[in-house]
């Protein structure tokens, strides 16, 4: 029993440390790129004399914020036990919100330049950005808080933002987004670092959370097939390796192996969209329709780049990027609140309850049998029992039958 606590105990542990990690990371990051924001603010004419006492404070809220967001309901309760303050569940959906709405919003102020072209600039573009990704990330977070693997997948996908924001801010590279998201990690420097070494520990964590990411798709309930749940693990593990690599080797450097590592992640994403049907019988309608879509929107944008000429390098690679994250993250929330997984587990839950609050009743109402000599009664002393108690009864029927008869 206690071997068994322990087992389960451990990788919870193991995820609330690293979900602390990523949280201290991303706030530093944060304040790397809240350097660039006075700037930033005088390029659009507004006053940033406030702005300069920004990266420091607000390095620290966001970490403060993300803390509280990716909390489980134990660290809650256990703060809320000493006396300290806590935030309910949809004030923290709302703190996630808010992070990745004032990353969208940076992300199109330090590559103003590029939104030039759509109705009202970069301004409306940052705006409709930052509401949109906010307003749909606070629904799906206040949906999937409870589930270990979001809380924690949700800090991974957040620290690649972050890292490639910080790098956005003190990148030297000029107009970097006119070239391809990967000239970030060229420039040899910090800004390079952030870009990489964010995209390198990235791909690790997905590669190393792929059993966790994937637990509740390929459960009994869903019908997993013979090798599907072996193949779904794979193609994710490669897709965050494939990552990883493109961190590990920037594209200055040797341009082949890092497009082959950036052709592997797309190319393992397709197959695990396409197959989706083929490693679970009975996937999720919402989480199967979103995978179609993801690829559809994927070969879209590569048309758009490839064949139309409609945008460059840099947005394909952004839309690439956000849609194998999204889609990795639809997954847990998708599949970790499907009706059959809900069902299962609110059963386990009631029964476990009624058999535990059971036990000590029938161990109250139930004495041990015993012959009063401490020992269990023979069958000859058994038997005995038996015949007294049916006499007892015999003549308790026959008294009440003689009171009932008249006079």
């Amino acid at each position: 029993m206690l071997g068994g606590l322990l087992a389960v105990a451990r990788p919870v542990h193991s995820l609330a440390a690293l979900r602390r990690l990523l949280a201290l990371l991303i706030g530093i990051g944060a304040a790397t790129a809240f350097t660039a924001v006075p700037t930033r603010l005088l390029a659009f004419g507004a006053d940033a004399s406030v702005a300069w006492g920004l990266p420091i404070p607000g390095g620290v809220i966001v970490a403060v914020l993300l803390l509280s967001a990716s909390a489980s309901q134990d660290s809650i309760a256990i703060i809320s036990a000493r006396g300290l303050p806590t935030l309910p569940i949809h004030a923290r959906a709302v703190s996630n919100g808010v992070v990745w709405a004032g990353i969208a919003m940076l992300g199109v102020a330090f590559t103003a330049p590029a939104f030039a072209a759509v109705p009202g600039g970069p301004f409306v573009a940052a705006l409709v950005l930052g509401v949109g990704i906010g307003a749909l990330t606070v629904v799906l977070h206040r949906s999937a808080i409870a589930h270990e693997s979001y809380r924690t997948f949700n800090l991974v996908a957040m620290l690649l933002a972050v890292g490639s924001l910080a790098s956005m801010a003190i990148t030297p590279t000029g107009e970097w987004w006119t070239v391809n998201f990967s000239t970030l990690g060229t420039s040899d420097d910090l800004a390079a670092a952030c870009f990489n070494v964010a995209i390198v520990i990235a791909g690790l964590g997905m590669a190393g959370l792929a059993p966790v990411l994937s637990r509740e798709l390929v459960g009994r309930h869903h019908g997993p097939r013979r090798g599907g749940a072996l193949a779904l693990r794979v193609l994710i593990a490669a897709i965050g390796l494939s990552l990883a690599g493109v961190g590990l080797v920037p594209i200055d450097r040797d341009p082949e192996v890092h497009n082959v590592f950036a052709c592997a992640a797309a190319g393992a994403f397709a197959i695990a969209t396409i197959g989706m049907a083929w490693w679970v019988r009975r996937p999720p309608k919402r989480f199967l329709v979103w995978s179609y879509a993801s690829l559809a929107i994927e070969i879209a944008a590569m048309v758009g780049y490839d064949g139309l000429d409609l945008f460059n390098l840099t947005v394909f690679e952004i839309i690439a990027f956000s849609l194998v994250f999204g889609w990795l993250i639809a997954m847990v929330a998708t599949t970790a609140g499907h009706p059959r997984s809900v069902r299962r587990s609110s059963r386990g839950r009631s029964d476990r309850h009624r058999a535990m609050n059971r036990m000590p009743r029938r161990a109250a109402s139930r004495p041990p049998a015993s012959n009063g000599r401490g020992t269990r009664p023979s069958p000859r002393e058994h038997a005995a029992a038996r015949r007294r108690r049916i006499i007892r009864s015999r003549g308790r029927r026959e008294r009440r039958a003689s009171a009932e008869e008249p006079p």
